[in-house]
């Protein structure tokens, strides 16, 4: 079972931090506020009266732990009612994070749309659940509005408001003698003169960070000696990168002392790994005494994002002139979790291509459930209401409590199946890895006692725990897909009872009941199919956002169905008939 129930916590939970904020970097989302100054704090409405405006020196409990802060403007800390279970209620149904984001230049509606887009690509990459995207026009022009569940304050600064811009930059030294050197491009030699701090190439000056293009490659003039003059030169640009690599071959998280080392490797376009022969032509190497390799010799290799360095590395010595095109991208932090998340932003960023603009964020607000906090509820009292009405409609059709109550018990426990599938929890892997392998050696045991075995079994075995490794939003579409699912699955469990129970006289003489169970799961799995290909295009369509839960959890629910729970009510009908 993959629900479960948090601790009970008395308190608030924190759901976004801004950068302005003092508490920024010291507390995240999903932290429990319990006190401020003193004053308890045990909802929404208690942080609202006594916190939201509060000025000057602020204590505040948090986690059990105290913190003290000096709020000046705004203490920028917004918080909703903390969840009591793992499920991943949408915006529906639990409320959310309303973010502007504003383009640091002036940007045109077509921008804001190409904007979306990227940043729709980013979030279906890194995984983030129920992000929705409008363009928003105002007197100051045009703005991007995100309305999301579970979304902190790291990823829209790092993830969603980041350019994106990849640069990749290499140092080219130039050996000077009497002020003269020359710079070796494969076959080809330019002029370089350094005479009272002027720097002259192929007969142009160049000022202090000047830059120059030599071969269709953009230099930078970086650092001066009376013997040698370093120019950096541009190698790589972010329309260079054609594949980032995200397999274990490529990329991977290694300990290294304190701290966790990640790394992974991009592909680069031909004229890009063309740059690098050329800037990396005629570099003499040199050995490294602690390891025994050979590098170029003041010559590394430098990646920036958003004008940031992310790494350097220096250069193999057999890289020299060379079209090198799979560059490797390197990071540390201290603890796994944050590499393992660092490294899946900028492979995302990398994936998804840089804005057209830069974006800061304009503002946060908190949004209100759509549908009330009392919807749930209302919903679990309908559902028992309308199930006892259909049982009493079985029962009056069958005559027999053995035939209609494990048909509701049955229903009910695709609806726990469904809901436990769909949450998502800290050891979710562990269990759903550990039912597999339960599944396996039941299915072991089985067949090792009665010499037989199921495909379905086989295919469910396997496929449910692999559905439990995903987790999605419960919202209203959601419930619509659980609702559907039920509904499907009462009409096959009916068809499997009548089958088996009100078939003609002549059927029961020619068919026996494993027959018969045969000819309803015929009709079952035929259901199945074209429900489940009806519904795969809707996941592809321009408002599948919005119907994305209503597909998943109907689909869901229909293998569930087939592959478990259908099997298991089959099985108590044809006990029944046996024993009549």
């Amino acid at each position: 079972m993959a629900i479960g129930f948090k601790e009970r916590l008395h308190g608030v939970e924190i759901a976004y931090v801004t950068k302005d904020s003092p508490a920024y970097g010291y507390l995240k989302q999903g932290m429990v506020v319990s006190s401020v100054n003193g004053i308890t704090i045990g909802s929404v409405d208690d942080w609202n009266e006594n916190a939201a405006s509060i000025r000057g020196p602020v204590k505040m409990t948090v986690d059990g732990s105290e913190y003290n802060f000096l709020v000046n403007e705004s203490l920028g800390i917004e918080v909703e009612d903390i969840e009591r279970t793992n499920l991943n209620f949408g915006m529906d149904l639990r409320g959310g994070t309303r973010i502007i984001l504003k383009p640091k230049e002036n940007a045109t509606r077509s921008m804001i749309e190409q904007i979306i887009g990227t940043l729709q690509t980013r979030t279906n990459i890194y995984g983030l659940r129920e992000m929705r995207f409008f363009p928003v026009e105002t007197p100051e022009g045009w703005y991007v509005q995100i309305e999301a569940t579970g979304v902190g304050s790291n990823v829209v600064e790092e993830l969603l408001s980041s350019k994106g811009s990849f640069e990749a930059k290499i140092s080219k030294p130039v050996e000077l003698r009497d002020g003269k050197g020359r710079i070796q491009i494969l076959s080809n030699f330019y002029n370089v003169e350094v005479m009272n701090e002027t720097v002259t190439v192929d007969g142009k000056i160049i000022p202090e960070n000047g830059s120059f293009v030599l071969e269709d490659i953009e230099f930078e003039r970086d650092n001066i000696t009376n013997n040698k003059a370093i120019f950096m030169a541009l190698v790589y640009r972010g329309n260079d990168i054609e594949i980032v690599y995200t397999d274990p071959q490529h990329s991977g998280l290694i300990p290294v002392g304190n701290f966790y080392r990640f790394y992974f490797t991009v592909l680069v376009s031909n004229e890009g790994a063309q740059r690098f022969a050329k800037v990396t032509s005629g570099i003499p190497s040199q050995m490294d005494l602690s390891t025994g390799d050979s590098y170029l010799k003041d010559t590394s290799i430098y990646l920036y994002l958003d004008d940031n360095l992310q790494s350097s590395l220096r250069i193999a010595s057999s890289l020299g002139g060379q079209a090198y095109s799979t560059p490797q991208i390197e990071g540390g932090r201290e603890k796994i979790e944050d590499a393992s998340e660092e490294k899946m932003k900028l492979q995302t960023i990398l994936r998804s291509g840089a804005l057209p603009v830069s974006m800061e964020t304009k503002s946060i607000s908190i949004i209100s459930p759509t549908l009330g906090s009392n919807f749930v509820q209302s919903a679990m009292l309908a559902a028992l209401l309308a199930g006892a009405v259909v049982m009493a409609i079985i029962f009056i059709r069958y005559r027999s409590l053995k035939i209609s109550i494990p048909m509701a018990l049955t229903g009910f426990s695709e609806i726990i199946i469904i809901l436990g599938i769909s949450a998502s929890g800290a050891f979710d892997n562990v269990i759903w890895t550990g039912i597999l392998l339960f599944n396996f050696v039941l299915i072991a045991m089985v067949w090792w006692k009665l010499r037989e075995s199921d495909v379905s079994a086989w295919i469910g075995a396997i496929l449910i725990p692999m559905l439990g490794l995903m987790s999605w939003n419960i919202d209203l579409s959601a419930i619509g897909g659980i609702i559907a699912a039920i509904g499907t699955g009462v009409d096959q469990m009916v068809v499997i009872a009548d089958e088996t129970l009100k078939g003609k006289k002549e059927m029961k003489k020619l068919y026996s009941i494993k027959e018969r169970i045969g000819r309803a799961f015929s009709i079952i799995f035929a259901s199945a199919a074209v429900t489940t290909s009806s519904l795969i295009p809707l996941l592809f369509v321009t408002a599948g956002v919005f119907v994305r839960g209503f597909v998943i959890t109907t689909i869901a629910g229909i293998l569930i169905g087939i592959l478990i729970t259908r099997p298991a009510y089959a099985k108590i009908v044809e006990m029944t008939v046996e024993k009549k």
